[in-house]
Parts: C-alpha cells; sequence; structure tokens
C-alpha cells in the first residue's frame, strides 16, 4: 500500500455507541469492515438527499453481500453418499469397458455385468454402454452368450 495521502479515503473516530452499533451491523450481516462501514454511509447520503436512488440501490446491493455466501442448495449427507456411490459404479462399468473383450465368452461374466448395471443406466454413460456391448454380443454370438 502507498504511503502517500489518499484523498478518497475517509478515516471515522467512532464513539462508544458507533462503535457497537457498527460491530453489530457487521455481526448481524456478516459483512467485511469497509461493507459495514460503507452500508451506514451510502445510507445517509441518500437519507440526507446526496446520491440519486440508483446509485443508493446499487451500492446497498454491493455492500449488503456477506463475506461468505451461503449455497443454494447445501448437499445432505444422502446426497454425498450417492454422488460417492456413482462415482465408484463409473470406474468399475469403465474397468468393465475395457475388459469386455477378454471376457466374450463368458455368459455369468456378462450376467453379472448386466445385473450391475441395470440400475445405473439412468444416470451413468458407463453402465449404458456397458450394457450396449452386452446387448451387441448377444445379439451377435446368436444364443451362444445370453442375458
Amino acid at each position: 500500500m502507498s504511503s502517500g495521502f489518499m484523498e478518497h479515503r475517509v478515516m471515522l473516530c467512532l464513539d462508544k455507541e458507533l462503535y457497537r452499533a457498527f460491530i453489530r451491523l457487521q455481526a448481524d450481516k456478516d459483512l467485511g469492515r469497509s461493507y459495514a462501514g460503507l452500508l451506514p454511509y451510502v445510507e445517509g447520503l441518500y437519507r440526507m438527499g446526496y446520491i440519486t436512488k440508483d446509485v443508493y440501490e446499487a451500492h446497498v446491493k454491493r455492500y449488503s453481500e456477506p463475506l461468505v455466501k451461503d449455497t443454494a442448495d447445501p448437499e445432505t449427507a444422502g446426497q454425498i453418499a450417492r454422488k460417492n456411490e456413482l462415482k465408484q459404479k463409473d470406474k468399475l462399468f469403465l474397468a468393465m469397458i475395457e475388459q469386455f473383450e477378454i471376457h466374450a465368452e463368458n455368459v455369468k461374466w456378462f450376467s453379472r455385468c448386466r445385473i450391475a448395471a441395470e440400475p445405473f443406466k439412468q444416470e451413468l454413460e458407463s453402465a449404458r454402454k456397458l450394457l450396449g456391448l452386452i446387448d451387441k454380443a448377444t445379439v451377435q454370438s446368436k444364443g451362444t452368450v445370453q442375458s
């Protein structure tokens, strides 16, 4: 920070009552120190007629933003567990796809793959791809491999 004089900065000396009000405002609205100082300043300038309503509303919106924004939709433990399950299943199905040619004649393996992938076909591309490979192999073998 420059040590030169900065005319756009204002230092305020607050008495105890004003300082306590400032701290309460900062805590209640979860604001940083600068925003907690600027918000009532803007309010006062508007009430005294020194700034327009548009300027007032833009600054109030800006200086009312909390330090930490709440997420719009915090994830529940169940949602997090479901995401983790889908990640694990996706890895499993991708591994099965890689190994598909190795097990091309194994009817039991195909059956296990189908049973594992079927419940996830709506959510995972890897499950749909695996089921497609199984269907294609089943049609090509004409009964050799059954699902």
